[in-house]
């Protein structure tokens, strides 16, 4: 009776280890942190540029800062990953912008532009 017992105790161990082994999750790239990065207010830009550059080099979308949104000739797949690019630069550089440049730079869609 004691086999029989341990003999079920293996089985779920072996399920239950089975079961987690093959649920994978898949979690999506995070956001750029900004809070480290100082306002640009026209006085520190040197700073600002690198940190920025530097920030949205490691994240992988500073592609967006210089090229232009690809034309028709191109696949699906990478308009959807320019848009995405140009989307997470655009709001980084506006999140960094001061007020004033903020209330310039805003109306402009590409991260390119700004």
């Amino acid at each position: 009776m004691a086999e029989n017992t341990d003999d079920n105790n293996n089985n779920t161990a072996m399920e239950t280890s089975n079961v987690v082994s093959a649920t994978q999750t898949i979690f999506a790239k995070p956001f750029p942190d900004i809070l480290k990065i100082e306002v640009f207010t026209s006085h520190n830009f040197r700073c600002w540029q690198e940190c920025l550059s530097t920030l949205l080099d490691m994240y992988e979308v500073a592609l967006a800062l210089t090229t232009s949104k690809p034309d028709s000739s191109t696949t699906e797949k990478q308009v959807d990953d320019w848009i995405h690019t140009n989307k997470v630069c655009r709001h980084t550089l506006l999140n960094v912008l001061s007020n004033d440049l903020f209330d310039v730079y805003s109306s402009y869609k590409n991260a390119k532009d700004i």
